[in-house]
């Protein structure tokens, strides 16, 4: 049987961003003759992530579920004016900001005025740098990815600049990473829950559909710079 696969072949330089030409698309040949207790399957769709999947988590959903947990003011950063838009209008958010916009740090300290209680960061760099700095006391940040710092070649989780950590410590504020694989005790609990939030309509889902395997590296590097909207999948065929 002849089949199709996604190869990297080949590494970006040092700090470099990954381009089209690091994969190759190949076809192979697969037996269909099976050993004990092998399955064959056909994939219909996969999953485009960063190679921190592990910690990344949709801000959108996170923060949506933030509210069924008492959260009364829910601010959302991201890197347009459609996902703003979507943010507010299909997720419930009070608020969104375009940060490649100007004035970011004024509309933030509008929008939050005594400070940011609970930030969820999958982002890092600047634009983590600059909530931390309008965080309250005592207040609360989750690390559940830093998406601006993969194609750097700092080890994961990159440094924290020297202001950013006398900030923390002065304002005495937690920071805990995440990692999904902690919290395997809890995954059939979470997804029966996410299920019946699904279902019900309480919380929303949003893809982003990328249409045949051989597109599937510009699938993954648009979802590096952040073109997609809610979950980036390719269909392998139709």
């Amino acid at each position: 049987m002849k089949v199709k696969r996604i190869v990297l072949a080949s590494r970006p330089g040092s700090d470099g961003e990954p381009t089209k030409e690091n994969f190759r698309l190949e076809e192979t040949d697969l037996t269909e003759e099976l050993a004990d207790g092998q399955v064959l399957a056909q994939t219909l769709y996969i999953s485009v992530d960063p190679c921190l999947t592990k910690c990344v988590l949709d801000g959108s959903s996170l923060t949506k579920i933030g509210r069924f947990f008492g959260c009364s003011r829910i601010i959302g950063i991201c890197g347009t004016d459609e996902k703003c838009s979507v943010l507010t209008s299909d997720f419930g958010f009070d608020a969104a900001l375009n940060y490649k916009k100007a004035g970011l740090a004024d509309k933030l300290r509008e929008c939050c005025p005594s400070g940011v209680d609970v930030y969820f960061d999958n982002v890092g760099g600047e634009i983590s740098d600059l909530v931390i700095s309008q965080m309250a006391k005592n207040s609360n940040i989750l690390v559940c990815g830093q998406i601006s710092q993969y194609n750097t070649d700092f080890a994961y989780p990159p440094p924290i600049p020297a202001q950013t950590a006398a900030i923390l410590k002065e304002r005495n504020i937690t920071r805990e990473i995440s990692v999904v694989f902690d919290y395997v005790d809890h995954f059939e609990m979470a997804i029966e829950q996410l299920g019946e939030w699904v279902r019900t309509g309480k919380l929303k889902v949003k893809e982003t559909i990328t249409h045949g395997i051989e597109n599937t590296a510009g699938a993954f590097l648009s979802m590096l710079k952040g073109g997609n909207i809610g979950k980036q999948i390719v269909q392998i065929t139709g």
